[in-house]
């Protein structure tokens, strides 16, 4: 190893995580999710860091640092100073024992790391490392720009929402932060959870819904946040509950957003007209907020190229606009937007920022999370009873099954970060007809039928199916038009509103899923899949060959690649 050995952990908030770095290369990444099986876990990335040190083949006493994503002391001064600034409103905030303990978990995770792995590493030095920072270091870092604009947004870092920033080189110098509760994160959690959906899950439900309705000018919901200068804005905090002590309110919405709106959708509740609408006005307002936060550190920084992070990064519609509206020429979003991702970018800006190692220089690559052998996968098809083969040529048979209209798991290579699965750990179907978006739902995925499903297309050929605004689309982070002569052949993966969530897949980066998208196109006469993540409905995206094998039995899975072996239900094990 030529660097400082590095533990990066993503902890304080959902989707916990690590990373590991040699110096500034990167070594694994991956959400505590993909091992204890919880769904955003948010437990102490313990199972994550096992992995890690086992993949790599390495022990826990080469680890030099330890970086958290948030900086403790910050979680408490701000946090008092918030409650301060805010009294009298604020008072009960004073007693919430959280934000207090959390600033005392360092020692409590340092005590069971030191337990898990082998008691003491002297040379262990900790360290932490802001939220915002660590998000849009995430992006940064990992960008091929030599220097770019910096954005992060999410509902909540220490006490901020929005941090701008300028990186350059190996540093990164902050220009501007928004503090909360003027959060665009919050008001949409805020608006998903009246809509009847979980917060910090919902979310994306809510974008998907949005294409099914109109803003309607009696539902206008931009009188609740004012613009200001230079990428500024404050939320009109009279419509939320969220600003004081949101876990104590049932909802994040106040009375008066309740009785402008009407009342708030139940779980169980129908969705309606009227609830399509809001999330249309939603998304219009989080996209004119965006362009406005866009054009802010546009004009701050001087620069074109923007690279991205934080929870609102996930929206696909707002981020297309950065470039549609001509704010950005480039523009880099981490595919790890989420949580999930401030331990990669703690690490990064712990190793470049303060110890000055080199960036590598080469192009990133989100596939940082476990593989596999092929004996492991045989093993799990043998132990789970469900015969298997191994095809001379992959490609081919998987993608004539698929051509048949068979639904099949697609398990290859090194897992991916984020919550989009990028073809290591994917369902794929037949994009062409309607029916298979409703038949994948039903028989496997169990989701809403207003959310659509991503297309992963070969890059070479992306703009003759798609409108793009930019050459690549990797990571599923970008919202383009569906060719109107295409959306007839493309239905499964055309949303109501012309558009998709594409996925260009680059030869160089995955040749074995460019093929089989130009082995689907010999039998279908188009080389674009349905891809859509690898994990059943409330589970985390699968991990290792045995959840996949799982997933494929208790669910309506036609065929099941591990690697270089197939396997199909046609001998009658599982639900049809």
């Amino acid at each position: 190893m030529s660097g400082p050995m590095i533990l990066g952990l993503g902890v304080f908030s959902h989707d916990s995580s690590i990373a590991i770095l040699n110096g500034g290369k990167i070594l694994f990444a991956a959400e505590q999710e993909r091992f204890d099986r919880k769904k955003h876990s948010r437990e102490f990335p313990l199972d994550a860091i096992d992995a890690g040190l086992e993949f790599l083949g390495i022990s826990f006493r080469e680890i030099e640092h330890a970086v958290i994503n948030y900086d403790p002391d910050i979680l408490v001064t701000e946090y008092l100073a918030y409650i301060w600034r805010n009294l009298p409103k604020s008072l009960k905030m004073l007693f919430d024992h959280r934000r207090y303990q959390n600033a005392l978990r360092m020692r409590n995770f340092r005590k069971a790391i030191l337990e898990r792995f082998d008691g003491k590493n002297e040379k262990l030095k900790w360290s932490s490392v802001s939220h915002h920072l660590s998000h849009a270091s995430s992006a940064f870092y990992v960008s091929e720009f030599e220097k770019a604009a910096l954005l992060s947004s999410d509902s909540l870092g220490e006490f901020d929402s929005v941090l701008m920033g300028i990186g350059e080189g190996l540093k990164i110098n902050s220009i501007d932060r928004i503090y909360f509760p003027h959060s665009i994160g919050a008001v949409y959690s805020a608006v998903t959870d009246y809509l009847g959906f979980s917060i910090y899950e919902g979310e994306g439900k809510v974008m998907g819904l949005a294409g099914y309705g109109k803003p309607d000018p009696r539902a206008d919901l931009h009188r609740l946040i004012k613009l200001g200068p230079q990428g500024t804005f404050e939320i009109n905090s009279r419509y939320f509950s969220y600003p004081y002590l949101p876990w104590v309110h049932e909802n994040w919405v106040s009375k008066k957003f309740i009785q402008r709106f009407g009342p708030k959708r139940q779980k169980s509740e129908p969705l309606s007209q009227k609830h399509a609408n809001i999330a249309a006005s939603l998304q219009n307002l989080a996209d004119e907020i965006f362009v406005h936060i866009a054009k802010g550190i546009a004009n701050k920084s001087g620069l074109k190229k923007l690279c991205y992070a934080g929870g609102v990064g996930l929206n696909g519609y707002s981020n297309t606009k950065a470039l549609t509206e001509g704010i950005f020429s480039d523009v880099f979003i981490q595919p790890a937007a989420n949580d999930g991702g401030t331990a990669l970018g703690a690490a990064l800006y712990h190793a470049h920022h303060r110890l000055d190692c080199p960036r590598t220089g080469k192009p990133f690559s989100p596939f940082l999370g476990p593989s596999f052998s092929n004996e492991r996968c045989e093993k799990a098809f043998a132990s789970a009873e469900i015969p298997c083969n191994k095809p001379s040529r992959l490609a081919t048979e998987a993608a004539l099954r698929l051509s048949e209209g068979r639904i099949l798991g697609w398990f290859k290579g090194r897992m991916e970060i984020g919550p989009r699965a990028l073809g290591h750990r994917s369902i794929l179907t037949d994009p062409r007809k309607i029916e298979m978006k409703d038949r994948l739902n039903l028989r496997v995925k169990k989701r809403e039928p207003f959310r659509p499903f991503a297309p992963a297309v070969p890059l070479h050929r992306a703009a003759e199916f798609f409108e793009m605004p930019c050459r690549t689309s990797p990571y599923m982070l970008l919202i383009m038009k569906v060719r109107p002569e295409w959306r007839s052949k493309l239905e499964a993966i055309t949303h109501v509103d012309g558009t998709a969530r594409v996925q260009t897949v680059d030869p160089a980066e995955d040749p074995l899923f460019v093929e089989l998208l130009e082995e689907f196109e010999r039998f279908s006469g188009i080389p674009v899949l349905l891809n859509t993540s690898f994990n059943g409905p409330g589970e985390p995206i699968v991990c290792n060959p045995e959840d996949a094998v799982k997933t494929f039995l208790k669910t309506g899975m036609d065929d099941l690649v591990l690697e270089n072996f197939i396997s199909q239900k046609d001998w009658n094990i599982g639900p049809k």
